[in-house]
């Protein structure tokens, strides 16, 4: 357990905490649309290659994650968010010296596993900061670290990768996600209370009660994983690739436009009517991108994309966090972002295997129902669920 939140939201800590994460992101985003470029044109992958290597990167975050969780229940979050954004930031700097796909895919993997354990701790220790009276709102603000990141991540990776400047884009993203080092250093981390016995068990690397939040995070991040992965390849197969920044731009926007106010509504209201929303929404941008040779619907759908996911990300998550008790906030959110870095993962790499004989547009309408089938389930299972368990401390 770690000592009560402050009764400030946006209190010294959760400002430098935010700005750290933030920068670690954007680096992180610089990668999303140029990486798959760089694979295709530099190392001659294909698309199913280069979704599995994607999808490494996810699956290396998932295999590390229920481990982090436990760690930070057990020895504190300081020093694991710590060595994990150091390890991080270091790790850009061996791409460029990645020659081949196998050794690209070694990388890729170990990134993942250091991207795993800080953004575990990152979440973990903003739920500390916040009052537990404004989790939804402190989540949610906080997730806009990684909502603006993701806006300006791939624009800023875009133009310093201009025409094949590879070597600089894995430079500059080492120098920004740097910084977040140094703000991580400026953070006065709460006082954590080491349990008096701990035993290690498996079934301590999972928060049971956080399980069907989880997995109703995994297919709506199913949905979700094939545009991030795949969106540069699409808008240069319907011949609108100089508008892919501005897609993540928009897509942003509409991300941090929901997020500004739907964590006030979860305080206030609970989860019910943001989330169903909120899947409707990403379901109805996955349709409209796959009818989307025209300019309008292209950006249209991001930032319905972008509306819906900025809703179902810090709402689940906070969903999560309020079925457990405070001194297993570690395994809750990494039982959360397992459920999210499986669906993104999988969605990554089905949407390549589907895109080899459907095309993309297709694979976007099967990820569309897709997205359906995790509002069923979220009215099904996750909301009884939750409004079985839910506490608030």
């Amino acid at each position: 357990m770690t000592q009560k939140a402050n009764s400030s939201l946006f209190s010294r800590d959760f400002i430098y905490l935010t700005l750290s994460v933030f920068l670690i992101s954007t680096a992180f985003y610089f990668l999303m649309p140029t990486l798959p470029v760089y694979l295709q044109e530099v190392l001659k992958a294909g698309k199913l290659e280069v979704g599995l290597i994607i999808g490494t990167y996810t699956l290396a975050a998932l295999l590390v994650r229920p481990i982090s969780g436990y760690a930070l229940d057990t020895y504190g979050r300081k020093w694991i968010f710590l060595i994990g954004i150091i390890l991080f930031s270091l790790l850009f700097l061996f791409y460029p010296l990645a020659g081949a796909l196998i050794s690209l895919l070694i990388v890729r993997f170990i990134h993942g596993l250091n991207w795993g354990a800080s953004t575990t701790a990152g979440f973990t220790l903003v739920v500390d900061l916040v009052p537990a009276e404004k989790r939804g709102r402190g989540i949610s603000y906080f997730a806009l670290s990684f909502t603006v990141a993701m806006s300006i991540g791939p624009v800023i990776g875009l133009k310093v990768m201009g025409h094949d400047h590879f070597t600089a884009l894995f430079l500059v993203a080492a120098v920004v996600s740097s910084l977040g080092i140094l703000m991580s250093f400026l953070i006065k981390y709460p006082v954590f209370k080491y349990p008096d016995n701990p035993v290690f068990s498996l079934k301590m690397l999972i928060a049971k009660r956080s399980v069907p939040v989880a997995l109703n995070m995994l297919i709506v991040a199913a949905a979700y994983g094939g545009v991030m992965t795949f969106i540069t390849l699409y808008a240069k197969e319907i011949n609108l690739n100089s508008y892919t920044g501005w897609f993540f731009t928009i897509m942003a926007v509409g991300t941090a436009l929901t997020r500004v106010f739907s964590g006030k509504l979860f305080d206030r209201y609970g989860p019910t009517l943001i989330s169903v929303l909120g899947i409707i929404s990403v379901s109805g941008g996955l349709l409209l991108l796959s009818h989307a040779p025209v300019l309008n619907f292209f950006l249209l759908s991001g930032f319905l994309i972008g509306v819906g996911f900025g809703v179902i990300f810090p709402t689940m998550q906070t969903m999560a966090n309020n079925v457990v008790e405070p001194d297993r906030r570690g395994a809750a959110n990494s039982t959360f972002l397992t459920g999210l870095d499986l669906g993104m993962g999988l969605g990554s790499v089905l949407t390549g295997v589907l895109s080899q004989s459907l095309g993309l547009s297709w694979t976007y309408n099967a990820a569309a129902i897709l997205a359906m089938a995790g509002l069923l389930f979220f009215l099904i299972v996750s909301l009884p669920h939750y409004q079985k368990f839910a506490k608030f401390e």
